[in-house]
């Protein structure tokens, strides 16, 4: 019995979708329905009862998760302490994360982590988005958390992906637009205003990400500026009253206290965060990782929690220019259409 079985029957119940869980395991989803018809004729049990509306877990089948989960466990165990049998030493991780995304949470993650698995040395460094497909490809780093338009699928074909949280749409307004009055607008009411957005030339992955849901809109000519990085959108929105800034909940910190954040309406507006790797990395401790954090996010909210952060009242700045942005040239300066 091969143990990639016992994981697959796992990540399908999580989800109870087979759809879901054969994306997630990088298969299509008939290959996976072969997988678990194989597992029910071993053990000459139903392990799922699935109709058009629902699949759930038998009597059978909960035995078969609780059981093949310990032996996972054992199983990883195993690879760490015969790695160090063999002399290989400990074993090391690399960990790409996004700062205002995941760093709520990784810390207390890795605090426990640490304490379970002390042979392993994890190593974290902040990254830009952009930074990640390269680092992933060539095996720089091991793992990384990364954001993408909710219901876009992961355009590194090459990784599997673990799913933690969805984060919904803002926009940063300053406190004297005539938007900050409400508590939520459609993306129609924020087309109407000038949009600073990220550069696809400079960040194309950033890019992609923050201008999707105007584009999805058919609002792609409401961009007036372009800058490298949202954090220098921001900067940018709090010189011009009039601008608004699209961007996830959990970066609210980036913004000026000039300016505050309202909901948008929309749906279908909002990010999805995950944890990739790489499908032909052999680091065992990958799997480690990665089961002892699907625990821990089950266990745990990982999406950002509590109001928006007050800001003060003070506001300093002038109106938007008439007659467009002038653009201003050189490495990492703003990029605008005039």
């Amino acid at each position: 019995m091969e143990l990639r079985l016992f994981r697959e029957f796992e990540v399908l119940a999580e989800h109870l979708n087979f759809s879901r869980a054969a994306e997630q395991l990088n298969m299509t989803q008939p290959v996976l329905s072969r997988h678990i018809k194989y597992l029910e004729e071993q053990f000459q049990v139903r392990l799922l009862n699935r109709n058009t509306h629902k699949v759930e877990l038998t009597l059978a089948g909960r035995l078969m998760l609780e059981e093949a989960k310990k032996i996972i466990a054992q199983f990883d165990s195993l690879t760490l302490a015969v790695r160090a049998a063999k002399g290989l030493g400990n074993g090391k991780l690399s960990v790409l994360y996004l700062g205002e995304a995941t760093r709520s949470f990784l810390s207390s993650f890795l605090g426990t982590f640490r304490k379970a698995y002390g042979e392993i040395a994890v190593e974290c460094c902040d990254s830009e988005l952009d930074a990640v497909p390269e680092a992933i490809r060539k095996h720089t780093c091991d793992l990384a958390f990364v954001i993408r338009p909710h219901g876009v699928k992961e355009s590194i074909a090459s990784v599997r992906h673990l799913h933690l949280f969805e984060d919904r749409m803002c926009i940063a307004v300053n406190k004297k637009h005539p938007l900050a009055r409400h508590a939520s607008v459609s993306i129609h009411e924020v087309a109407k205003w000038p949009v600073i957005a990220t550069s696809r030339e400079i960040a194309p992955r950033s890019g992609e990400c923050n201008a999707h849901f105007l584009e999805r809109y058919g609002y792609k000519d409401r961009i007036e500026i372009e800058c490298p990085n949202l954090k220098t959108c921001c900067f940018y929105q709090d010189i011009h009253e009039d601008a608004v800034v699209v961007l996830p909940r959990h970066c609210s910190d980036l913004m000026s206290p000039n300016s505050t954040l309202v909901w948008l309406d929309e749906a279908d507006c909002k990010f999805d965060i995950d944890l990739i790797w790489e499908r032909d990395n052999r680091n065992p401790c990958i799997d480690v990782f990665v089961k002892e954090f699907r625990e821990f996010a089950q266990q745990h909210s990982l999406a950002p929690r509590g109001e928006f952060p007050a800001g003060r009242a003070l506001v300093l700045h002038g109106a938007f220019p008439s007659g467009g942005i002038v653009p201003m040239r050189g490495a990492n300066t703003l990029v605008g259409r005039a």
